[in-house]
């Protein structure tokens, strides 16, 4: 089994209670059938309160979808009480991911954490990655299934290489990979608006997205939107390449090839024509980071969602 990963991978370490966020609020948080098993067998006054907090294979949330287990200083109390080892998987991994083709596995950070958003944003040059040996179980595919994996492996590959090409600008660079022209600069759309009426389709994960989505709705109708110049040439070239990483290959299991390779374009339009109405108010530090983490959890979060905009994008 090849696994790879990209530049930034093994700097990531989660910031606890240093990041604006928590990941612990806002998601129903499932747990593995070991770690119950393991929560069944803890005693004292925490064990109780484990058992009394679990229900259906999951943690029953608090108010505002709070995990009951986060403290007032958003810090974990099982990971406080017990160790790294008692955390159930979703909480372990998150917001890793992984995808496995064949004997290629794949893993990544998620943008819908602000840490990873942050070392993606501020590596030097292109994104690169790194692949070494692991002995993870590998899926087993057939010769035919191979062959059209390598075939968009070696795709997304070529569209790597453009965006990290220096002799390119970043105009040429769009050009190049995904045919789009520096007089298209709402591609693969005409305008604003055809995003926020795609957007708008989307289901919400929340207040947070609903305010976002009145100041973009706001911005369109003050007039002529254009790029807000947050992002440097080459943290545009990184967010879109990691887009790509990420979704592209996905076409191999559920199709849905070109609206996977345009998506990254998508994103990536979205968060600089709307840097600062995804960030919201407050946000002048760290305006960049706020603003794909919201577009991330949004979109790449919800398997619905990802299909709508997949979709429309796949003509």
């Amino acid at each position: 089994m090849i696994l790879r990963k990209p530049d930034f991978y093994s700097s990531f370490k989660c910031i606890a209670g240093q990041c604006s966020d928590t990941c612990c609020v806002g998601w129903e948080i499932d747990i593995d059938e070991a770690s119950q098993d393991s929560y069944r067998k803890v005693s004292g006054a925490f064990g109780d309160k484990l058992r009394q907090n679990i229900e259906d294979g999951h943690f029953k949330l608090l108010p505002h979808d709070r995990c009951p287990f986060l403290d007032k200083g958003n810090l974990c109390e099982i990971y406080t009480h017990l160790g790294e080892g008692a955390l159930c998987d979703i909480c372990r991994e998150h917001p890793r991911f992984v995808e496995v083709y064949g004997d290629i596995m794949e893993r990544g950070i998620g943008l819908c954490c602000e840490e990873a958003a942050r070392l993606l944003l501020e590596g030097e040059g292109p994104l690169t990655f790194t692949a070494e040996e692991s002995s993870e179980p590998e899926d087993e595919i057939d010769d035919d299934d191979r062959e059209i994996r390598d075939q968009v492996l070696y795709e997304r590959e070529q569209i790597f290489a453009t965006l990290a090409d220096g002799s390119l600008t970043l105009p040429e660079k769009l050009h190049d990979a995904f045919g789009f022209s520096v007089d298209a600069p709402f591609a693969p759309f005409e305008n604003a608006e055809a995003y926020l009426e795609l957007l708008e389709k989307t289901e919400s994960f929340g207040p947070a997205w609903d305010e976002a989505l009145v100041r973009i709705k706001e911005r369109i109708a003050a007039g002529p939107v254009q790029d807000e110049g947050f992002f440097s040439d080459n943290e545009s070239a990184r967010l879109i390449a990691y887009t790509v990483y990420r979704h592209y290959a996905k076409c191999l299991f559920d199709g849905y090839e070109q609206g996977k390779r345009l998506f990254a374009v998508f994103f990536w339009n979205v968060v600089r024509f709307f840097t600062c109405e995804l960030a919201g108010p407050g946000s002048t530090k760290n305006v960049k980071v706020n603003a794909i983490k919201i577009l991330s959890r949004q979109l790449e979060y919800c398997e619905e969602n990802m299909q709508r905009i997949e979709s429309a994008l796949d003509r």
